[in-house]
């Protein structure tokens, strides 16, 4: 009998176990936005943070000595049940088999794109290229050693959603993923730089514009995880709203 391989056991995923991160060299750039526009792309239930602010995490993953993949996420702040975390928009990458698996398991907003994260001395370049166009670009250098974090919890806000066959709406979902993360930082280091958000209608970083840059870091940070589903019913037809744009 030949090969058959259309047939495999599934693969059991990391449902609600703790997994491991190893340590990989990360640019993190924050700062504060509009706060109406801000407010206007949190899908329900979510609700608007204390204060407007965008975070911009280029992270570099190695394995082996190799580059295996860099990724960018573009995330804002948000409440979710009195908890603040982060709502991300977008998270580019240039590895095309992750964005699929991540999407449809966990809900996690991956698209394609040229990507560019790394470091020459002090010098530190990232940047994210879709359609031609570079949307998120940050250039800076390396200026201080700053005390290495202890520690940290983060909270990640996802959605998954099967669109409907006929006409708008889900066939399922949309369901609120949560990522419960903890960094573990190794060191840290301040960056005097800039970040640069280009206009592309189908990536619209540009559309939450820096009112005030708060900082960028360079850490080299391992982590661990774990994701949970939220048992919370969400207004479909209000977050239908927020759907177009991560086919684009």
């Amino acid at each position: 009998m030949g090969q058959n391989r259309w047939i495999q056991e599934p693969s059991r995923g990391e449902g609600g176990s703790v997994v491991p991160f190893p340590a990989c060299p990360r640019l993190e750039v924050t700062y504060l936005t509009d706060p109406g526009v801000l407010a206007s792309v949190l899908p329900p239930p979510l609700e608007p943070p204390p204060e407007p602010r965008v975070h911009v995490r280029f992270t570099r993953i190695e394995a082996n000595g190799h580059l295996h993949e860099i990724v960018c996420s573009f995330l804002v702040d948000a409440l979710y049940r009195g908890t603040l975390g982060q709502h991300c928009l977008v998270m580019p990458i240039d590895l095309a088999d992750a964005i699929a698996p991540s999407r449809e398991r966990y809900g996690e907003p991956k698209k394609l794109a040229q990507m560019e994260f790394a470091r020459d001395g002090s010098h530190v370049h990232a940047s994210v290229t879709r359609q031609g166009v570079t949307i998120i670009e940050v250039v800076g250098d390396v200026t201080a050693t700053l005390p290495t974090p202890a520690p940290y919890p983060l909270t990640h806000f996802w959605y998954k959603f099967l669109p409907a066959v006929e006409g708008p709406g889900f066939d399922a979902g949309p369901f609120l993923v949560v990522l419960h993360q903890t960094m573990k930082p190794e060191s840290a280091e301040q960056v005097e730089g800039k970040l640069v958000l280009r206009d592309l209608p189908g990536t619209p970083v540009a559309d939450l514009p820096v009112v005030e840059q708060e900082s960028i870091r360079y850490l080299l940070t391992s982590s661990e995880y774990h994701h949970t589903l939220e048992d919370v019913e969400i207004d479909a037809a209000e977050y239908a709203k927020h759907v177009a744009v991560q086919y684009r």
